[in-house]
């Protein structure tokens, strides 16, 4: 419910003068409304990290202002978008004892709120979430019933939209494992299937579920296609590049991808089975998408047709629970560097990313790598998988002792190198 206009005022007044914005600054005032905002979305279970970024932006450049700063100025400024143009906007007024029109507050405190509703719909950003608000659209249920809204969004959107209220679920580790063990049961012995994520850091519930998929005839290695740090990158550096990654061979040493199993034997098996309800994304090492829960009370024991059948009629006809999942295809020589990549936590392979960086390597799902400068060409040379079989491996050729998947985090990482640290300065 609005406050009245006095009280709006004597508020907005009140907190002026309390924290002494006068003294401290020509925009002190609205950067520190902005600096609270943040933090409040920061401290959100579903925080949303580009509505934070676009916080931070704006910050960062009000900052630098040596004047104060309009309404019709924060328009312009570049790093502002609409959404925190708002926010100024109605902060202004209230500071300054404008004459607030309260229909229109109201009306762009509902925008707003609808469009940080549909922002959570996976694959819908600001720029799309902006056009449907404009479109009349006022929440993710009356986009899923609306056919005109429903024909603004790409498949992928739909997608998102279709099984939002199941993926902002959060997935248990029953839910993880019983996936996994259903996979495991349609494919071939041969396969090995590893939990990954969160789930393989210890914790009981995870946003997606994250599979590792090996096989022993799959053996690709993608090497890498970015220049190591220390490289002057060529004005020609697209052909350049090209010619880097393949010059080494591509992992089977003809100069051809092979056939992709992902493709060829486990999607299909899967989807026909009805184990994944729609894909996001899909390539050959890589797949993201929705899959629909084993529920072992309803499965016909014994008759696997009509299990299938009962599975796929789920998913035709909307039934049934459903999570967001990835499946990784990974050759066994990148056994342990795909482990640690899709095991720790985003801060935690940033850093391990880092150390690789600053002793001339790189370091991604695939392996440890080194890079082979060309004698004859400068600049000129192609990567070398160092490490990548095994976590223990990959960790020591980084200067780090083996780290357990449950403490794979930044701030674990940085105990461990601490207590490393003193270790070496006792011995010595």
């Amino acid at each position: 419910m609005l406050l009245g206009r006095g009280r709006l005022l004597i508020h907005s007044r009140a907190c002026l003068r309390l924290r002494g914005y006068s003294t401290q600054g020509p925009n002190h005032a609205i950067l520190d409304m902005l600096r609270s905002h943040k933090e409040e979305e920061s401290k959100l279970a579903d925080k949303n990290v580009y509505k934070i970024k676009a916080f931070t932006d704006a910050i960062r450049v009000i900052g630098q202002l040596d004047h104060p700063v309009s309404a019709s100025e924060a328009k312009t400024l570049r790093g502002v978008g609409p959404g925190i143009y708002r926010r100024i906007q109605e902060y202004l007024a209230m500071s300054s004892g404008e004459e607030v029109d309260s229909e229109a507050l109201e009306r762009s405190k509902l925008e707003r709120a609808a469009q940080t509703e549909l922002e959570e719909v996976s694959g819908i950003g600001p720029v799309k979430a902006r056009q449907l608000v404009a479109a009349g659209c006022r929440s993710i249920e009356q986009l899923r019933t609306t056919p005109e809204f429903m024909s603004m969004l790409t498949n992928i959107q739909r997608i998102g939209v279709t099984y939002s209220h199941h993926i902002e679920a959060r997935v248990s580790r029953e839910e993880a494992e019983n996936v996994a063990q259903a996979i495991r049961n349609l494919l071939s012995v041969k396969y090995e299937v590893i939990l990954g994520g969160s789930y393989r850091r210890g914790a009981p519930h995870s946003s997606d579920i994250d599979l590792i998929i090996l096989h022993p005839d799959h053996v690709y290695v993608p090497f890498p296609t970015v220049y190591p740090d220390h490289i002057e990158i060529p004005p020609d550096a697209q052909k350049r590049k090209i010619k880097a990654k393949n010059g080494n061979g591509n992992g089977n040493g003809n100069g051809k991808r092979p056939p992709s199993l992902f493709k060829d034997d486990v999607l299909p098996v899967l989807e026909s089975r009805g184990i994944t309800a729609a894909t996001l994304a899909s390539g050959d090492l890589k797949w993201q998408g929705i899959v629909l829960l084993p529920d072992s009370e309803l499965a016909v024991k014994g008759d696997q047709l009509a299990e299938r059948k009962r599975r796929v009629t789920a998913i035709t006809n909307g039934e049934g629970a459903y999570r967001r999942a990835d499946l990784n295809l990974v050759a066994q020589k990148s056994r342990g560097a795909a482990l640690l990549s899709l095991t720790g936590d985003i801060d935690f392979n940033r850093d391990l990313r880092l150390r690789a960086a600053k002793v001339g390597m790189h370091l991604n799902e695939f392996g440890l790598w080194r890079w082979n400068e060309n004698d004859v060409v400068p600049h000129e040379g192609f990567w070398e998988l160092v490490r990548g079989e095994t976590e223990e491996e990959v960790l020591r050729e980084l200067g780090l002792e083996y780290i357990p998947p449950e403490k794979r985090n930044f701030s674990a990482l940085g105990r461990t190198v601490v207590q490393k640290r003193k270790s070496k300065k006792r011995s010595s």
